[in-house]
């Protein structure tokens, strides 16, 4: 669900798709002004101003306080109004039931801050669940039955997870958990790109779209030795290999697609929480 803001769409909190919402909120947020995450991060802004010190050498450098209200200027009310802003954008993107519990805070922080403990628990709670991520990511592998697109999407969104709770891992190590986690038959191309050392240099993405065209490979394999077995003719095995160039363009296309997926974990992998 949205809701619209000066014709731009506020995503709606589901709260059971607590990060999805907190992901898009912050995109949304930084789309319109970068000072609107800093009210949601650092809280309000106060203005400031420079104030000599009372009973200190006249050479003594001045301490900064806040400016009363009738000292802002124009600027200082604009800065100021902006949490405001940021408030009535949050409010917007909470149902009823979420927006009775934050009707009563005064600052756009304090509404994001109280959002995050209901939909993800206490700094223990978020730890505890972090700490739960790790232990899939180091112990994870590949379940029977799983396709490649299978595992690697599970990985992904495990890695994108993680993310979200602050723990990146370095590119090449995720990277070699990934090619450790594939059954025996992958053996032969985990074993040339670990030893090669090509996997440190390539994305998640690119290494995905290498094994399946790999997987490819081996599929077409296997049908041409079954036609030959079956004694094919020269005019069905062409066939085949007709089959081999076209699922090399369907893999090119794969690795295109998720290449531009790749483009959007990287935002999320920035976004604060």
């Amino acid at each position: 669900m949205v809701k619209k803001d000066a014709g731009v769409k506020i995503p709606v909190l589901d709260k059971d798709n607590y990060f999805h919402w907190k992901v898009k909120m912050h995109l949304h947020l930084m789309s319109m002004d970068e000072r609107y995450v800093d009210c949601i991060e650092k809280g309000p802004h106060v203005p400031m101003k420079f104030a000599s010190r009372v009973g200190v050498p006249d050479d003594a450098p001045d301490v900064e306080i806040p400016k009363l209200v009738s000292e802002w200027t124009i600027e200082d009310v604009a800065e100021v109004h902006k949490d405001n802003r940021t408030m009535n954008i949050l409010f917007n993107g909470l149902e009823q039931e979420m927006f009775d519990n934050v009707i009563n805070c005064t600052t756009s922080k304090e509404v994001w801050d109280t959002v995050r403990t209901l939909c993800e628990g206490t700094e223990q709670v978020r730890e505890n669940k972090m700490q739960l991520l790790i232990q899939q990511y180091e112990h994870f592998h590949f379940k029977a039955g799983e396709t490649l697109n299978d595992t690697f999407s599970r990985f992904q969104k495990l890695l994108n997870g993680l993310k979200l709770y602050g723990r990146i891992y370095q590119t090449k190590d995720s990277n070699l958990k990934f090619l450790r986690a594939l059954p025996k038959e992958w053996k032969p191309m985990t074993v040339s790109l670990r030893n090669t050392q090509e996997y440190k240099d390539y994305t998640l993405e690119r290494l995905y779209g290498t094994l399946k065209t790999y997987e490819l490979e081996m599929e077409q394999d296997e049908e041409i030795e079954n036609v030959q077995k079956k004694g094919g003719s020269i005019a069905l095995i062409a066939s085949v290999n007709q089959l081999e160039d076209d699922n090399e363009e369907a893999a090119k296309a794969t690795t295109s697609r998720a290449s531009c997926r790749s483009d959007v974990s990287k935002d999320k992998g920035k976004m604060t929480e």
